[in-house]
């Protein structure tokens, strides 16, 4: 038995050594920019030679003001391409389920070519004040935009007086 113990302490220690001699202990600790995969962040890419697309809102928060509770109110941002490379629109994405994205361009918008995304807030249950949000994500840098949706929902009076 105590011949069998030596033989696993040996394998043990062995495969040890083995593992310590295969590491690279070279004390580099730099990281080389080929772990990037946005060469515009690339610190060995000029800005410059890099083809980028740019997302630019008319207006990134829409105040809708006094509602009516249970109406349907839409809202659309327009946006335009201010950068030099087509603009993709992978995902339109809102806060709640009262807000929904109906429409955003699926085709890839050129250089210089605008946009639309349509919203539809839905006041049904939502008396009081809301702000809602809606999440853009494009392959601009950056990746996300968000935009605002205010609305005041009045609904029926709560007191009843006449008691």
């Amino acid at each position: 038995m105590r011949h069998c113990v030596n033989r696993w302490q040996f394998i043990w220690a062995f495969a040890f050594v083995a593992g310590i001699a295969g590491c690279d202990w070279s004390g580099s600790d730099t990281v080389g920019t080929e772990l990037i995969h946005i060469p515009a962040t690339a610190s060995s890419v000029k800005p410059d030679a890099v083809a980028l697309p740019s997302i630019a809102f008319q207006d990134t928060a829409v105040a809708l003001g006094i509602v009516t509770e249970g109406t349907q109110s839409d809202v659309v941002y327009s946006f335009r391409n201010t950068g030099n490379a087509q603009l993709v629109l992978s995902d339109v994405s809102t806060s709640c389920g009262c807000t929904l994205a109906e429409q955003w361009p699926r085709e890839p918008i050129p250089p210089g070519g605008k946009g639309e995304i349509a919203i539809r807030f839905d006041s049904r249950n939502r008396v009081g004040t809301n702000q809602k949000e809606i999440f853009v994500v494009t392959n601009a840098v950056p990746s996300t935009t968000t935009l605002h949706l205010t609305a005041e929902v009045i609904g029926p009076s709560t007191n009843d007086s006449s008691q």
